[in-house]
């Protein structure tokens, strides 16, 4: 896709793309399973990424024979709460450069993530100049999650203008194939997967990080 007409606004997934919370909660998941006994592999989790906890969980129980779902949420949980409190989740490369750029060029931002409004305030406690967004969409406001585009559609409809002249950015497979299907200029940041062949061919662009993504702006802004 070569179109670069300058965004009517500008969306973002969360986790994994503006804040470096994906690898730490595969850390913290993949060490919580173990100590309890289960192999939680990469092979495993990168069916989990982007993916909304209440069915990664789902998956973990149809993994897993007999997985103590109750006592792993409670532990995950608690070690999470405890490395916020000690240091916080840090920001991913580029993303307080390029949401203040938007802001300066006078485009409007939206959040739209697979994460619970609790997370969403947890992070912008710890991370206010990055939440610069006119508008908020998490998991309580879609019956159907990523990828299934309502998210995206929804973001829009706060905001005021159509997918279709939008960008998005996004981090992971699901939710890339969410921003393709709403329409929107799809571009992808991998986190910890690379784009599975349809994204690719969907992808209006692919960089390596925010970082890239801001520096060669002229190509999709």
């Amino acid at each position: 896709m070569t179109q670069t007409k300058r965004p009517a606004a500008v969306l973002f997934d969360m986790d994994g793309l503006l804040l470096d919370s994906e690898a730490t909660l595969k850390r913290i998941w993949q060490r919580e399973a173990a100590l309890l006994g289960f192999d939680l592999h990469d092979g495993l989790y990168s069916h989990l990424v982007g993916v909304p906890n209440v069915l990664c969980e789902e998956k973990l129980m149809h993994w897993f024979k007999d997985f103590p779902l109750d006592e792993f949420r409670r532990n995950w949980k608690a070690v999470r709460e405890e490395e916020r409190r000690s240091g916080g989740i840090p920001l991913k490369a580029g993303a307080l450069e390029m949401v203040a750029w938007l802001e300066g060029e006078g485009v409007p931002m939206a959040l739209a993530t697979s994460s619970s409004r609790e997370a969403v305030d947890r992070h912008r406690e710890a991370w206010p100049q990055l939440f610069r967004f006119a508008g908020i969409m998490t998991i309580e406001h879609v019956l159907r999650p990523k990828p299934d585009p309502d998210i995206y559609h929804r973001a829009c409809a706060l905001l005021g203008v159509q997918a279709r002249d939008c960008v998005i950015f996004e981090d992971s497979n699901p939710g890339m194939r969410a921003a393709i299907a709403s329409g929107g200029r799809a571009i992808m940041i991998p986190d910890l997967v690379t784009p599975e062949a349809e994204v690719q061919a969907g992808a209006a662009r692919v960089y390596p990080s925010l970082v890239q993504a801001l520096g060669r702006r002229d190509e999709w802004f």
